[in-house]
């Protein structure tokens, strides 16, 4: 489990997240529950690479037509150009909201609890 000196703070995956386009935020909100889903994979390079792409396709805004073949050739461009930065994104909610929640785990929490917490941080930060 990382410390709380490596995870990025709440302000800093607000900002990140912030910086995306509806559907990307889209793809990155799915990308981090489905690593919620399988926690232990989240390192498997190819699992991540193969649920990234499940993810983008899911998401949809690929104006094709229902062209098949140009909706994959799409999806392929817009990973080529955008996966780093999408997945970047997606590591740091996905760390942020386990050390969010590492302060529950003796008494526990549920798939939704975590979703929740990580939904939360695609809303502007609330001033106290």
């Amino acid at each position: 489990m990382q410390d709380d000196a490596n995870a990025p703070s709440p302000d800093d995956v607000r900002a990140m997240l912030a910086g995306f386009d509806q559907r990307e935020r889209k793809i990155i909100g799915g990308l981090v529950t489905v690593m919620m889903r399988d926690a232990t994979r989240v390192r498997e390079h190819e699992w991540i690479a193969e649920q990234l792409t499940q993810v983008t396709l899911l998401a949809g805004g690929f104006d094709t037509d229902g062209d098949a073949a140009a909706t994959v050739a799409d999806v392929g461009a817009f990973l080529r150009a955008r996966s780093a930065d999408l997945l970047a994104a997606a590591f740091a909610l996905f760390q942020r909201v386990s050390q969010d929640l590492s302060s529950r785990a003796d008494e526990g929490f549920t798939f939704e609890d975590a979703v929740s917490q990580a939904l939360g941080y695609f809303a502007p930060a609330q001033n106290d």
